[in-house]
């Protein structure tokens, strides 16, 4: 492992999480609405996500990048609906009696925080432009992905959660009626599903 490249490694990879995107945004609505566990469940979508970035740059196959140009653009518009879905559960909630703790679905709060990682159009330039730049041809490249890639997902989960669980936080404490989670839940899965929507919509090759 080259010290060097590894330190450029963990700077850029600080600098790149302290810009909240739709992973923190949607892990944030989640908690807001369905408390910490929820949070966590969304941060293991996330992390699938990244390990699909993480092997995409570390193969290399110039051939699979292609193939994501067709494909990612309809993901991002599936995974938007999907999201979309989840904040109209969210709307509906508001204001009904005993419905403080709502029923959810973990695997749905897991795939849909695994959408919006691995259409999140930031992380795949991060990965398919800047991710390679910092392995070493002198060490091994598979032991560097990985190595890198765990590193990445762990400062990620953390960068994650802090978000999240902060601002659960301090909506808790809000005794204001105009911070109602479900409201604020809704507000923010809509902003993540109509954003990645119009994303894959433009992304969609005309060719």
């Amino acid at each position: 492992m080259d010290p060097i490249l590894f330190i450029a490694f963990l700077t850029t990879s600080v600098v790149f999480l302290l810009a909240p995107g739709p992973s923190v945004a949607f892990a944030t609505a989640q908690a807001l609405r369905h408390g910490r566990r929820a949070a966590f469940i969304a941060v293991a979508g996330d992390a699938l996500g990244t390990m699909v970035h993480v092997t995409v740059a570390v193969a290399g196959l110039t051939a699979l990048v292609v193939l994501s140009e067709f494909v990612l653009p309809f993901l991002q518009i599936v995974g938007g609906i999907f999201i979309l879905f989840m904040a109209w559960h969210a709307f509906r909630s508001i204001g009904i009696p005993g419905n403080g703790t709502p029923v959810r679905s973990d695997r749905a709060t897991f795939w849909a925080g695994f959408f919006a990682c691995v259409t999140n159009p930031k992380a795949i330039v991060f990965f398919v432009a800047l991710f390679p730049a910092f392995m070493s041809p002198e060490h091994s490249v598979l032991l560097q992905g990985i190595v890198y890639g765990t590193i990445f997902i762990v400062l990620d989960a953390c960068s994650i959660l802090t978000y999240a669980l902060v601002t659960t936080a301090a909506v808790g404490r809000a005794k204001s009626k105009w911070l109602n989670a479900d409201v604020l839940s809704g507000l923010g899965l809509s902003v993540v599903g109509i954003a990645m929507i119009i994303k894959g919509y433009r992304a969609i090759p005309t060719n």
